[in-house]
């Protein structure tokens, strides 16, 4: 992926001074993100191990692949399985890339302008360690570039020392980073910034017992301080839910931090074909991409949980199917191909489903004509500051103000918000399902050791 001593020849000789540079060395290096969306890579597969998302195997071997896939929903997978160390490997990798990067910058004269580079590499770099925390846990932590990673033994009990580590690095280097949002300013796009760094770090306190296996509240308090920093940065909601996930996402006040796509110039976000019908590819363009493939689904017990005046609901794709007329009702595929394409909640079995088993994914907006979607793929939302917020209130023993922070979630998805009386941490839990579905926290969120 690098070559060491073109790359060192390069940065000595043309970055220092040069601030366009040093962006191009960084904003290259964030181009690993999109590895992270994958049907087998991180963020899916904390879903595939989590309650929302089923990949069942379909009547004629689709999706079958020997039970990969449905050991993921069975939590039955062997360390080798290829989502897993898939996972790991593109985690690890990336952060290789990135101590390649901070290592070599770190080799130049010293300006700000390197100074806020590696900050933000390390940041990034954060983000990574804190995937492979929440996901597998007891990390070898690698920050330099010459350490061989053969020899780095995974110690238990590890997660306490890379949690230190990531606090005091993302403290000492959110300040040296833009306080400006993207709408402020938009060459932060798609880039971490202070408040990103704030996000992490409410996230690790949040999760602070899970890691370290403490069971004091402090890191409640220091979540909530946290979340009330980013409350003060200019972010909002979207008026509307369905534009976090637009082909023009770009506008979103909502989105702190994303992964930049374009179906011609970044391509890679495939939702659309994991999901979809294979007969839906005439009515979309989809003919000469080799897809849709018709395997993920949503679970049918996480999806009778969204009330039918949600406004999330409108991300499902369920029922009759239809050609582009909007007349013609599109069939199944195969040996009986006059039945109607019409998806159901229920999954029949997990090994021989049907093909219209499952409702399916369509919150991130359909790209006719190729296999790649053009929205950007939010990392960090708005939503999540108010989400977490509220959590740390009610673990804090204030249900009353935790309710103030869900009142602009759930006003935004057009249903009303939570009483008093009814409002619970499994409240708040079916909450976060419905509102940050198939984004990559679900696993996290579902930890048995932060139990709602």
């Amino acid at each position: 992926m690098y070559k060491r001593q073109a790359e060192d020849t390069v940065v000595k000789s043309s970055a220092s001074g040069s601030t366009s540079y040093l962006q191009s060395i960084v904003l290259g290096t964030y181009t690993q993100l999109q590895g992270l969306t994958g049907n087998s890579a991180m963020l899916l597969t904390a879903e595939e191990t989590g309650d929302a998302l089923i990949v069942p195997g379909r009547i004629g071997g689709d999706w079958a692949d020997g039970g990969v896939w449905q050991q993921l929903w069975l939590h039955q997978y062997p360390a080798s399985h290829g989502n897993i160390s898939g996972a790991w490997d593109n985690a690890y990798g990336t952060i290789g890339a990135i101590n390649i990067t901070i290592n070599l910058l770190q080799g130049i004269p010293a300006t700000p302008a390197t100074a806020y580079s590696i900050a933000e590499l390390k940041t990034l770099r954060d983000y990574f360690y804190y995937l492979l925390l929440t996901n597998f846990g007891n990390v070898p932590l690698i920050t330099s570039s010459s350490t061989d990673a053969s020899t780095v033994i995974n110690p238990s009990g590890s997660n306490v020392s890379v949690f230190n580590f990531l606090i005091s690095e993302l403290k000492a280097d959110a300040p040296l980073l833009s306080s400006k949002t993207p709408a402020q300013d938009g060459g932060q796009y798609g880039r971490l910034n202070k408040w990103g760094a704030y996000f992490l770090l409410a996230k690790l306190y949040l999760n602070q017992n899970v890691i370290t296996g403490t069971t004091d509240n402090s890191g409640y308090t220091t979540c909530s301080a946290y979340c009330d920093s980013i409350m003060t940065a200019g972010y909002t909601l979207s008026g509307n839910f369905l534009d976090n996930f637009s082909s023009n996402n770009i506008g979103s006040p909502e989105n702190i931090w994303v992964i930049p796509y374009d179906h011609v110039y970044a391509g890679g976000l495939q939702i659309q074909m994991m999901t979809m019908h294979y007969n839906q590819a005439a009515k979309y363009g989809w003919g000469s991409t080799g897809g849709p493939w018709n395997g993920f689904c949503a679970n049918a017990d996480f999806y009778k949980t969204f009330d039918n005046v949600d406004a999330r609901k409108k991300g499902w794709m369920s029922g009759i199917q239809y050609a582009s007329d909007g007349v013609t009702p599109l069939t199944t595929r195969g040996s009986d191909s006059s039945l109607v394409l019409n998806f159901r909640p229920q999954v029949s079995n997990l090994y021989t489903a049907t093909e219209y088993d499952g409702v399916r994914q369509q919150k991130w907006q359909l790209t006719p004509g190729s296999a790649s979607q053009d929205a950007d793929w939010a990392l960090f939302r708005y939503s999540d500051v108010l989400l977490m917020k509220a959590e740390c209130q009610m673990r804090l023993g204030n249900a009353a103000a935790a309710l103030t922070y869900t009142a602009p979630v759930r006003a935004r998805a057009g249903v009303g918000n939570f009483t008093s009386g009814a409002f619970t941490l499994d409240s708040l839990l079916a909450e976060r399902g419905r509102e940050f579905v198939w984004e990559g926290w679900r696993r996290e969120d579902l930890d048995p050791f932060r139990p709602f």
